[in-house]
């Protein structure tokens, strides 16, 4: 069995176009790849970082750690990103993702929106 798993992957392998093997790009560094900085980290006691930076420029970084919500544990985190719009301005969005749900703040982010709009059953979209 594990001989017929073996060969039909070697089998599948081979079938791969090979002007798609040809036309992917080849990087030997993060660094030629675009990326500047990558870090990431878990502790034991379940919480986490994570970050990484590109030339194009983009940036991203977020922290998260387990966290108490009523009878059940769940995951809160935080972090920002940013990028730039083609014609050179840097977006800033920074964020919180915890019991209240996602919540980003940032210029780009468009004010007066009401984010607490209650929840439309199926019933009323007909």
């Amino acid at each position: 069995m594990k001989l017929l798993v073996v060969c039909a992957l070697v089998a599948l392998a081979a079938a791969q176009p090979q002007e798609f093997q040809e036309n992917r790009p080849q990087f030997k560094t993060l660094e030629e790849a675009g990326i500047l900085r990558m870090e990431m980290s878990q502790s034991e006691d379940g919480s986490f970082q994570y970050g990484f930076e590109t030339t194009d420029p983009i940036q991203q970084d977020v922290a998260g750690q387990p966290k108490q919500i009523g009878e059940e544990i769940g995951i809160v985190m935080q972090g920002s990103y940013s990028f730039q719009t083609p014609d050179g301005q840097t977006i800033t969005v920074n964020w919180v993702a915890d019991e209240n749900g996602f919540q980003p703040q940032g210029d780009a982010i468009p004010q007066g929106i009401n984010a607490q709009a209650p929840v439309l059953s199926s019933e009323e979209f007909k």
